[in-house]
């Protein structure tokens, strides 16, 4: 929907590249594929579990309600038609930092979801819009 600041398949390629850091977290590193993005990942796999060559759905929005009203970041399942509901494992955090080089195309975006981080790195055109400190829902579902 219009609502969603990014929505892009990605297909799973690695997972713990350098090691496993906690027991309940793996670090998935996905490429997507309509807008060719790197996503490297921290995951809870022990209520979500994801494999190599898994495909998945992810979409970041700054809002759940499908009405687009405003939400205040808590967790209100009252009544309204939410995002949420379309996909299967749900964060809520916070963009710390972005970066792009001058004269290159390419520019990284990394949000952390109460210590779990996430690291977008790709074309501009599709990461300009994550502006630093901004909230963000990040929502993922199986395909």
């Amino acid at each position: 929907g219009m609502s969603f600041l990014l929505e892009d398949l990605f297909d799973v390629k690695d997972i713990d590249q350098d090691g496993k850091k906690f027991d309940n977290v793996s670090r998935i590193q996905a490429m997507s594929q309509t807008y060719n993005l790197e996503l490297t990942l921290d995951v809870n796999t022990e209520i979500y579990p994801l494999k190599v060559f898994d495909r998945f759905s992810l979409a970041l929005t700054t809002r759940l309600r499908k009405d687009d009203e405003p939400d205040d970041g808590t967790w209100d399942q009252s009544g309204f038609e939410s995002h949420a509901d379309d996909f299967q494992y749900v964060m809520y955090g916070k963009v710390f930092k972005h970066h792009s080089k001058p004269g290159e195309p390419d520019m990284s975006v990394f949000v952390s979801f109460g210590g779990l981080l996430m690291h977008l790195r790709g074309d501009e055109a599709h990461l300009s819009k994550f502006d630093l400190d901004m909230r963000l829902y990040l929502l993922i579902r199986k395909n």
